[in-house]
């Protein structure tokens, strides 16, 4: 594979590796005081209209996540639910304000999630060259543990770097790596003890780095998420089978510059020979196709959506028996957004419900 090929699957990999432009583990068990627990004969759970902020406190350190329940959901009727992961850089309160899943909940009756991501130091090789001594190659931000955070591959400050840190930072950053699995079971937690939720129709998505994290969740917790979607950030951890073949949508812009960039292209093109010109999206697809249980056979259609072409590579033949699929979406005119009516004239969210609204786990 050539260094070019290398840097691009690099690229894709760390798609969520700088911060998310304007929109105009272990599997330990999560140190949170919720009392899941529920008597036989206590009163159904009623969920109450409205935006509701929690913090937990997961392996010791305080999490923040806003939970939107809209009035369609209101009651003791179980309700489906959307967890929203943000992608470097955000949080939740900038993802519950434009992500359109707060308005896609007030139309359709699903609870939103918008998590929120801990800051820590760290280092990323932004352009390929093998070091991290390039200037705005050290990073304060939040960012996801989706796999490679911590790793030799994107390390975290040492404690004598983070002390030459503003004293604003350091305290952001004094913690070790987070167990964002934890984090996102204590969340899961919560909405089993206080909402009424459906929990055969609970669904993550991610941007960037949260398509990142939604994609590892997909991986390490199929037995809780329906299915999943990773828009502009793909899996970050060793490909490995899913205890549950769910079905995924990954996608990604035709003008995002995490890839036109170290590909060498101005527009990546929607084509049915995409994946033979460029075997770096073969390779990552590959990675999800394990994880799914998928085998290397698939569909390719077109269609227009919101006036802009999406180019759809579709794998169906599972390798188990099972009745999953993933989605491979090229989106026309894309940046590296998370597109919302505003900043591209699709919908990520009204479209990724149509799929989610089809998928459940099984009785």
């Amino acid at each position: 594979m050539s260094p070019r090929i290398l840097h691009a699957l690099a690229s894709l990999s760390l798609l969520a590796c700088t911060a998310e432009p304007d929109p105009s583990g272990p599997d330990a068990a999560p140190d949170v005081d919720v009392d899941a627990s529920v008597a036989p004969d206590a009163a159904p759970v009623t969920n109450v209209a409205g935006r509701h902020d929690h913090t937990l406190v997961v392996d010791g350190l305080e999490r923040e996540v806003i939970i939107y329940v809209p009035e369609l959901a209101a009651g003791t009727a179980p309700a489906p639910v959307v967890m929203m992961l943000h992608g470097t850089s955000g949080d939740g309160e900038r993802f519950y304000g434009i992500s359109g899943w707060r308005e896609q909940a007030d139309e359709t009756g699903l609870i939103a999630v918008f998590p929120s991501a801990l800051t820590h130091c760290f280092f990323e090789d932004e352009n390929g060259d093998g070091d991290f001594a390039d200037a705005g190659e050290r990073k304060v931000t939040t960012k996801w543990a989706s796999g490679a955070l911590g790793t030799a591959t994107k390390p975290l400050c040492t404690p004598e770097e983070i002390a030459r840190l503003s004293a604003e930072n350091q305290a952001l950053v004094d913690h070790p790596l987070a167990d964002d699995l934890a984090y996102v079971d204590a969340i899961l937690a919560v909405l089993d003890a206080e909402y009424a939720v459906d929990a055969a129709r609970i669904y993550v998505t991610g941007f960037s780095n949260g398509g990142q994290m939604s994609s590892r969740l997909a991986a390490e917790r199929a037995d809780r998420f329906a299915a999943a979607a990773a828009a502009a950030g793909f899996l970050d951890v060793e490909p490995a089978p899913a205890a549950r073949p769910l079905s995924l949508v990954a996608s990604v812009g035709t003008l995002d510059d995490r890839l036109t960039v170290p590909l060498g292209v101005d527009e990546i093109p929607i084509s049915e020979t995409l994946l033979d010109d460029f075997p770096v999206f073969a390779a990552v697809l590959g990675g999800l196709r394990a994880v799914l249980q998928l085998d290397e056979t698939y569909t390719y259609a077109e269609q227009v959506v919101s006036g802009k072409r999406v180019g759809t590579f579709t794998f169906a033949t599972s390798t188990v028996g099972a009745d999953n699929t993933l989605t491979f979406a090229l989106i026309e005119d894309a940046y590296h957004v998370y597109p919302n009516g505003e900043n591209h004239p699709l919908v990520m969210a009204s479209g990724l419900w149509t799929f989610f609204a089809g998928e459940a786990l099984a009785p």
